[in-house]
């Protein structure tokens, strides 16, 4: 098959795109920053980023949408900026295929943002969508505008609800953040109670989930729950990773709630499980791997 994958230079993207190679699999790259070592690639404008040329030249069976923003307090210090990078851009992508390329099926990646503070867990794909945050709203926008292409336009999508993603090539958000405080020694204090919780997924986990997507996209439905099904507390997922990283220093919760965030997150899975889909890394095994690539990565 044929596989644009859009935000080719990212954590997601890039590991989709070695994914899918590897899978023996035509696959075009696409960003606005250039990756030679990444094979096909195509350099998209980021003055104006239209898409069109991208679709216009090439026929391709997928796109997988992995570009946008991904932090919640920026979105809220930066909302424009947040809604075209998550909302915008999906719309220009589903227009450029809407005229160049209506058969290729598009696959958007969403985030569990969407759900906000969930009544009940786990959470299913009907639960309902409060986001809390200007991030978890142009998400949902995005879902959307999908659904808008979808309906009226006859282009066939899915959005992929991403809970706590993790692994190597990630250089953001809460394991990453705590390497760098572990690293400067002595005192580590972080966000929250520690009783807060989330379903962290290894990347490797991810990929298998986007290919059995591919594999049976016209028996699945429009939004999908990407996560293991496994409840963890900040404080069980900190000592865990104190634990492979051999940090001998104090970890304190030091209270402090931040705008956006969730309380509880663990997600129903059971859709991709009709499929096949196991998630293969309990949260250590993944931390281990994770944590060595880091330690590759900062020294």
């Amino acid at each position: 098959m044929n596989i644009a994958i859009i935000g080719a230079a990212g954590f997601i993207g890039r590991s989709c795109v070695e994914y899918f190679i590897s899978q023996g699999h035509e696959v075009t790259a696409a960003d606005v920053i250039p990756v030679d070592e990444l094979g096909d690639f195509y350099l998209l404008s980021s003055a104006n980023t239209s898409f069109i040329e991208l679709f216009q030249h090439r026929v391709f069976d997928f796109c997988i949408n992995a570009s946008g923003a991904a932090s919640v307090p920026l979105s809220v210090q930066y909302p424009q900026r947040d809604f075209e990078l998550n909302s915008y851009n999906v719309l220009k992508m589903l227009d450029a295929i809407r005229q160049y390329n209506p058969r290729c099926i598009f696959i958007n990646f969403s985030s569990a943002a969407v759900y906000g503070n969930p009544t009940g867990l786990p959470i299913c794909e009907d639960a309902a969508l409060q986001p809390l945050s200007p991030y978890g709203h142009h998400k949902l926008i995005a879902e959307q505008i999908c659904k808008e292409y979808r309906d009226f336009f006859g282009v066939t999508s899915h959005s992929l609800r991403v809970f706590s993603a993790y692994g190597p090539g990630l250089k953001k958000q809460f394991f990453w953040d705590l390497q760098n405080k572990i690293k400067e020694g002595g005192f580590v204090e972080l966000f929250g109670t520690g009783k807060e919780s989330r379903d962290f997924i290894f990347i490797e986990d991810i990929l298998e989930a986007v290919d059995i997507v591919i594999k049976h996209s016209s028996q699945l439905p429009n939004a999908i729950n990407i996560a293991s099904g496994i409840e963890k507390t900040i404080e069980e997922a900190t000592s865990i990773f104190i634990k492979c990283s051999g940090f001998k220093g104090d970890v304190r919760f030091g209270g402090q709630q931040r705008e956006g965030d969730p309380i509880n997150w663990r997600a129903d899975i059971s859709i991709l499980k009709q499929f096949g889909f196991e998630p293969k890394y309990q949260l250590e095994v993944g931390l281990k791997k994770y944590i060595q690539w880091l330690i590759g990565e900062k020294g």
